[in-house]
């Protein structure tokens, strides 16, 4: 556990004033304060008090625009509160950082675990400094749709290649071989894994991948721009397309139909996470559908035991996405479906 004689250090200031600022003592310039304070959220210090249990966990959230994150949060806090805990939700707004000083707040209000929906760890650009210092502290840890071969944390989610391999799949079985992938950011491994099991599919079918990506927001507005990437490629524009979420896939529809494309007739286009939007869609969305119920279900009771027994090593879950039809994807030109 880091102490404050690591936190003055790590700042560059004497023991003497790391206490005064641990302490709340106004007698110390703000500059300095600034930079204490930031070392004990880097290091993640908490200052000694009282201990036991608090009947809390931390819940982190990468954003609530997207309605997938708000719908997991309320399945969590649910089971939660059925398990006999309470949840402290944090919206970390896809920051690194801003997920590292909530980390310290939690650990400031001695919460007894935390879950992790689509946070940082998804990232891989990252070191993932702030969870490997919480495993030499001995936090409980579970994490959601986000995983780390290099840190030992149960993780929960759906398999991502397999939500990848599916869309194409269903699209491939319409008679679509130019399937291009509205795509969200390059350097997230659920949409590497996506990319991965759509180039599965497509070779499996005996068609070699023709480089229809494009990179984009995980965003409704993202969605229209990679649709005017992939309408641009030279090899000719996509018959259909699988998207990294439902906003994306909502954008792509949006900006097909701005440009007089016709969906699903002229444009079959699937989504991914299967939010309450995808149905209100018009046309209703066809897309992968995460087993919200299950994940949310799973990943308290993965915590909830950690919590008891804190000493055992639990698996990771995946669990397999299911397709969901709506009225977004039809048989290329009039084709039967296979």
């Amino acid at each position: 556990m880091s102490n404050l004689r690591d936190v003055a250090q790590h700042a560059g200031v004497s023991l003497a004033t790391a206490s005064r600022v641990a302490s709340g003592s106004t007698s110390v310039r703000a500059e300095t304060r600034a930079r204490v304070e930031r070392a004990m959220r880097e290091l993640l210090y908490v200052a000694p008090g009282a201990t036991g249990t608090t009947g809390a966990i931390g819940l982190l959230v990468p954003e609530l625009g997207n309605p997938i994150f708000p719908a997991l949060a309320e399945e969590m806090e649910r089971r939660a509160t059925a398990a006999g805990l309470a949840t402290i939700l944090c919206n970390t707004a896809g920051s690194a950082s801003r997920e590292a000083d909530y980390v310290h707040m939690l650990l400031e209000r001695r919460v007894e675990g935390m879950i992790f929906i689509s946070s940082e760890v998804t990232d891989l650009r990252s070191d993932h400094a702030h969870y490997r210092r919480l495993l030499r502290e001995g936090a409980r840890l579970v994490f959601v749709n986000g995983s780390s071969a290099q840190l030992d944390v149960t993780s929960v989610g759906v398999d991502e290649r397999a939500a990848g391999r599916l869309a194409t799949e269903h699209l491939l079985a319409l008679g679509h071989t130019r399937i291009g992938f509205a795509a969200g950011d390059a350097l997230s491994s659920p949409t590497r894994e996506k990319a991965e099991g759509r180039e599965s599919a497509l070779r499996a079918a005996g068609v070699e991948p023709d480089g229809l990506v494009a990179h984009a927001r995980f965003t409704v507005e993202g969605g229209r721009q990679a649709f005017r990437g992939l309408v641009s490629n030279s090899g000719g524009p996509p018959t259909g397309i699988i998207c990294s979420n439902d906003l994306m896939a909502i954008g792509v529809i949006r900006e097909a139909e701005a440009r007089g494309i016709t969906i699903p007739s002229e444009l079959s286009v699937v989504g991914f996470d299967g939010i309450d939007a995808a149905s209100w869609n018009e046309p209703a969305l066809t897309t992968v559908e995460q087993p919200i119920d299950e994940i949310a279900e799973t990943a308290v009771r993965a915590l909830r035991s950690l919590i008891d027994d804190g000493s055992q090593s639990l698996p990771n879950y995946v669990f397999r996405p299911r397709l969901r039809l709506g009225r977004s994807t039809a048989p290329l030109n009039g084709a039967a479906a296979s």
